[in-house]
């Protein structure tokens, strides 16, 4: 199939000249016609593979200069030089799949930064426009006012460091200090940092050690604390009030496994897959007035996948969720 396809000319132009022949046998005879139609078959068959030939060859020559690395033996074959030249048209396919890709993304990627930052801007926008057009002379508002304004640029704050943060992260410049760390110290320092949110929350936290409790992992211990920050917060911040959130630690194939359980509202199976791209919230309305920037999961992701760890998450709507993420062990 191959053969005919690359040669179809050929082949229709040797049968025409032999219906030709055939139609003059009496006058060239039966020798004649044969030899007529061997001869024009060698004919064009060899034109037409020396066109085709010259076609590859300018076409290669051409690829050459947009991909040395690829052409840099040329095949004696034409089919070896077809072969090339699909190889460089799947690979110029491949790359404008990526460049779409990353396009997309980019295009996501700012209107999801422009709308975070939308709605603080606007907020302070209007707050300061109200204390002018008179609303600074009665002191109550204009602290009420205020203090709406400082909330709203604390949210545009974190939303930039997290920004920053991610952006480190994902450029390798984000450093991971790997050092022996008694995990008990790194979980008991996270809930001296939360426990004014938890109080304010009416939560409570319990930690349950299912390993013994002077266990050595090997971490930078100030990332992982932030993962643990992150995750013990957003457990609260979308459960009940007075819940109760449980951090448990286990062992499993040699590896520390760290879990952070809810009771809380659960997430809906089509929106687990993406709960750690950047700026996804499963609920807009209540993350968003719960605070956040909505890279908190997605930092969260990058830092445990920097230790060369996994993090992983199970949950059902009305039930709550359990984010596990492991980390390794101090070889003995």
């Amino acid at each position: 199939m191959k053969v005919l396809r690359n040669n179809l000319t050929s082949f229709v132009s040797t049968s025409l000249v032999l219906l030709i022949c055939v139609f003059y046998r009496d006058a060239l005879g039966t020798s004649g016609v044969v030899l007529i139609a061997i001869v024009a078959a060698i004919f064009l068959f060899s034109f037409e593979a020396f066109i085709r030939r010259s076609a590859l060859e300018k076409t290669v020559a051409i690829m050459k200069e947009h991909d040395p690395a690829l052409f840099k033996e040329l095949p004696e074959s034409i089919e070896g030089m077809e072969e090339k030249i699909a190889l460089w048209s799947k690979k110029q396919s491949e790359f404008l799949e990526e460049y779409k890709s990353r396009e997309q993304f980019r295009r996501e990627y700012i209107g999801n930064i422009s709308h975070e930052l939308k709605t603080p801007i606007f907020s302070i926008q209007g707050y300061i426009h109200t204390l002018l057009d008179g609303a600074m002379d009665d002191s109550k508002v204009a602290k009420r006012f205020l203090k709406r304004a400082a909330k709203s640029v604390d949210r545009m704050t974190e939303l930039v460091k997290d920004l920053e943060a991610i952006s480190r992260i994902e450029s390798g410049l984000y450093e991971i200090q790997m050092r022996p760390v008694v995990l008990r110290n790194l979980i008991e320092d996270s809930m001296d940092a939360l426990e004014s949110f938890v109080a304010k929350h009416k939560a409570t936290v319990e930690v349950v050690w299912e390993v013994n409790n002077d266990v050595v992992v090997v971490c930078d211990s100030a990332r992982i604390e932030q993962v643990l920050d992150n995750l013990i917060m957003n457990a609260i911040k979308y459960s009940p009030a007075k819940s109760t959130v449980i951090v448990a630690i286990s062992e499993k194939n040699n590896k520390i496994h760290v879990e952070v359980r809810d009771h809380g509202f659960g997430i809906p199976d089509a929106d687990l897959a993406r709960i750690f791209e950047r700026f996804y919230r499963v609920d807009k309305a209540r993350a968003r007035s719960q605070g956040g920037s909505g890279l908190g999961l997605s930092i969260v992701k990058h830092i445990v996948e920097a230790h060369g760890q996994e993090i992983s998450v199970r949950s059902k709507e009305s039930m709550g969720s359990v984010f596990t993420f492991s980390l390794a062990t101090v070889k003995r």
